[in-house]
């Protein structure tokens, strides 16, 4: 896969975000160094993870994030059904339920893109 600038300048800008948002919560701590910052990013986002880690180095540096790790949990697609039923919509069954086959449901999870923790250094 080909990608090109314009495609991967969305994650650079998230990142950059992402960054600034841990930046801020390890001066609001004190911190000396930060050790790792863990991001939750939601499959239906758009964002690939591959590219923030690629991007990460760059929007860190000379920062106390520097050298630091990030962590990427990826939330996967979920929906909750009428039915009650919690599930992770197939193409292949046309994104309807698996149980009682209703197409109607409501996103529970995948469009989540959020700093979660701050690991730092005193």
């Amino acid at each position: 896969m080909k990608v090109t600038k314009c495609e991967t300048m969305h994650e650079l800008s998230y990142m950059a975000r992402f960054s600034n948002m841990a930046l801020e919560a390890a001066e609001k701590n004190h911190a000396k160094k930060v050790r790792a910052v863990t991001i939750r990013v939601g499959q239906m986002t758009g964002l690939v993870p591959e590219y923030l880690q690629h991007y990460y180095p760059q929007t860190v540096a000379g920062t106390m994030l520097e050298g630091s790790r990030l962590v990427i949990r990826e939330e996967p697609v979920l929906v909750r059904c009428a039915c009650g039923n919690v599930y992770t919509p197939d193409r292949g069954n046309g994104y309807a339920c698996p149980v009682c086959g209703s197409a109607a449901g409501t996103l529970i999870s995948g469009r989540q893109m959020d700093l979660v923790s701050v690991e730092i250094e005193e």
